[in-house]
């Protein structure tokens, strides 16, 4: 239905962490139906703050939880036209009680073998996988990288993910800002510390060529989120926070939390604070994909 592609201009900067939390926004308040996919060799957290280990890394076979799945075998079936939905989740790793999908990188480690069997044959993956699910989220290497780039050309929303360091700015506005049709990004500040002179509405009011209300948001640090993925107990921590049960009924839990409290309140409790803004910033996710999707409906009926 909708792809997301999580970039940044630089290594390392909070953008697989991101894309956790809103994808669990997204997947256990919204009902969305989410699968997380990586296309990353090396150096990415995306399973292991979910199961307790990240792919690629030495183990017995025993103890292998990716063996047979992941990014590897959903091109194997999509080669030979058969990555249905049975197939599609035989490949992925679920978890009880949610919509989530995560899809395993691959293991692959020689690039050239990667480009020849990932690079050449992801894109019909992901076009298989849209017809299962409500939003593919997609972790894409950061910097200029050729894959990352043409996902990016064929993405419905790009979330740019940034931090307060003026270095990491300027990178970005400097030396990628011209690559990008900005109605279809989304920029998200992680680590965010509101009391920075660099804060949210300051960067709306000085790269406000690009930048507005509606296109940008903030995830917060949060020690609490922080351990949680150190613990490899994210999901836990997630649900007991915003006490799924509670509000099981109410699908737009950025507003709840609006209705709930004052964002006045949150300004000594830093887990609360967390979750409003990481709400909020999928809110406005949400909204983004339902305009481009309501685009997309009336130039298919030519209006």
């Amino acid at each position: 239905m909708s792809k997301i592609v999580f970039w940044s201009p630089l290594h390392g900067q909070g953008q697989t962490s991101n894309m956790h939390i809103l994808a669990l926004i997204l997947s256990l308040l919204y009902k969305k139906k989410i699968l997380l996919m990586q296309t990353h060799i090396s150096m990415n957290n995306l399973e292991g703050p979910l199961v307790g280990k990240n792919v690629g890394i030495d183990g017995s076979i025993d103890d292998n939880i990716f063996q047979d799945i992941g990014l590897d075998a959903a091109v194997m079936y999509s080669r030979i036209n058969m990555l249905n939905k049975n197939t599609l989740e035989s490949c992925c790793i679920t978890f009880p009680e949610t919509s989530l999908l995560l899809l395993p990188g691959t293991e692959i480690k020689n690039r050239e073998i990667f480009e020849q069997d990932i690079g050449r044959n992801i894109f019909k993956v992901i076009e298989d996988i849209e017809k299962y699910v409500d939003i593919v989220m997609i972790d894409a290497n950061s910097g200029n990288n050729d894959l990352s780039f043409k996902m990016i050309s064929s993405t419905d929303l790009t979330v740019i993910n940034l931090t307060q360091r003026r270095y990491v700015l300027d990178t970005f506005f400097q030396e990628y800002a011209g690559r990008f049709d900005f109605g279809k990004v989304f920029f998200l500040i992680g680590n965010y510390d509101k009391n920075s002179g660099y804060n949210i509405s300051n960067f709306q009011k000085k790269y406000r060529k690009y930048l507005g209300k509606n296109n940008s948001g903030v995830i917060p640090y949060s020690t609490r989120y922080l351990d949680a993925l150190n613990e490899c107990e994210l999901l836990k921590m997630v649900r007991n926070v915003l006490n799924i049960k509670r509000f099981a009924e109410i699908s737009s839990f950025g507003r709840m939390f609006i209705k709930k409290i004052k964002p006045g309140r949150f300004q000594n409790d830093e887990t609360e604070y967390f979750f409003y803004q990481a709400c909020q910033s999928a809110e406005k996710i949400v909204t983004k994909l339902n305009l481009a999707e309501n685009k997309s409906f009336m130039k298919r009926r030519g209006a």
